[in-house]
């Protein structure tokens, strides 16, 4: 990226350069030059005093433009009331100035190959990987304009996400396996091959190999589940109510009953007995899913409206009518969790657009 600087006041009007990467003069303050396209940040010089004449000058000034006086360091000092500064840097160009935009479409379509068994990964193993299907539809829409430089780091940005997203999950697919371990122990089980099956998605992991990673952790609840009984089931039913009351808070739905009864849930389970805990998870679960459809079929109707304002502005909506789709289909279907989803989804990526 191109640095220059300019004046201040009527200054302002008159502001001039010679582009630094292609060298065609331009007038007045502009972001990107006209020609080549070089992006430029605008830094702001201030002025200062002349010691000698008092005329205005530029705080960078080696000599006065008024009266002649010489100035040893920047920001017009006599040469005796310091050192001198170091000289100003030259104008460069930032390395995304410089960049191989052919080498770029050769590697595009290997990034993409890249990203697509990740995003299937992630669907797989039910990851929330929104934010990388986003980026990927960003990357794309910049591959169709001939941006390529966008389109890349789109693609990129997506990758890295849609990895933490997995990444994410095998942390905490590892501390629930650990704790497993302990849960079977105080039953009197060896836990063994929970520990075996840990072992295995940190060797996954390091092999860079997601998928197994994840399908060792699979493995190791399969396992745990011959040891533990019920907990499993309970726990994860358990956790599946939190979740539902989490998502239902940000559309205001009155979800005391279910929070009562994951509360007992919880209790339950502190004092091992999985199946009451399991039991009052799902009843919980159902109470809540009694309330959605009018809900969920409310706030359907208010993102159609959010979605034909944005798009009466001009806003690119293409992602929005994307997710929107998914959520109707959902509720059409009756899958109210999923549906729920992609309403937080629509809210999300409409804070875009």
């Amino acid at each position: 990226m191109a640095e220059m600087s300019s004046g201040s006041g009527a200054n302002e009007e008159a502001f001039e350069f010679d582009c630094p990467e292609c060298g065609i003069h331009i007038k007045g303050e502009i972001s990107n030059c006209p020609k080549c396209g070089v992006e430029f940040v605008i830094e702001e010089v201030t002025e200062v005093a002349c010691p000698k004449c008092g005329r205005t000058i530029p705080a960078d000034s080696a000599k006065c433009p008024h009266c002649g006086a010489e100035f040893e360091e920047v920001g017009a000092k006599p040469a005796s009331e310091g050192p001198k500064a170091p000289e100003p840097e030259q104008i460069k160009p930032e390395p995304k100035d410089m960049v191989d935009e052919g080498a770029l479409r050769r590697q595009f379509p290997d990034m993409v190959a890249e990203v697509k068994p990740l995003l299937t990964i992630a669907k797989e193993h039910g990851i929330d990987s929104s934010e990388g299907r986003r980026l990927i539809d960003k990357s794309v829409r910049s591959g169709k304009q001939k941006d390529i430089v966008s389109a890349v780091r789109y693609v990129k940005e997506c990758r890295e996400s849609i990895r933490a997203a997995i990444d994410s999950r095998l942390d905490r697919e590892i501390q629930y396996l650990e704790k497993l371990v302990d849960v079977a122990k105080s039953l009197g089980s060896d836990p063994v091959s929970i520990s075996e099956a840990i072992d295995r998605i940190k060797e996954r992991r390091k092999e860079a190999d997601l998928e197994g990673a994840l399908r060792e952790s699979q493995e190791g609840k399969k396992a745990a589940e011959r040891l533990t009984g019920k907990y499993i089931e309970a726990s994860e039913l358990s956790d599946q109510l939190e979740k539902l009351i989490q998502s239902c808070e940000r559309f205001y739905v009155d979800v005391r009953e279910g929070r009562k009864l994951l509360s007992e849930a919880r209790d339950a389970g502190e004092h091992g007995d999985w199946s009451m805990m399991g039991i009052l998870a799902r009843k919980g679960r159902e109470e809540i899913l009694k309330t959605l459809p009018d809900i969920l079929n409310g706030e359907l109707k208010k993102a159609r409206s959010q979605l034909l304002d944005a798009k009466a502005e001009g806003k690119d909506i293409s992602m929005l009518i994307k997710v929107l789709k998914e959520a109707g289909m959902a509720a059409k279907m009756e899958r109210w969790e999923e549906a729920l989803e992609r309403l937080i989804e629509f809210k999300s990526e409409a804070k875009y657009v």
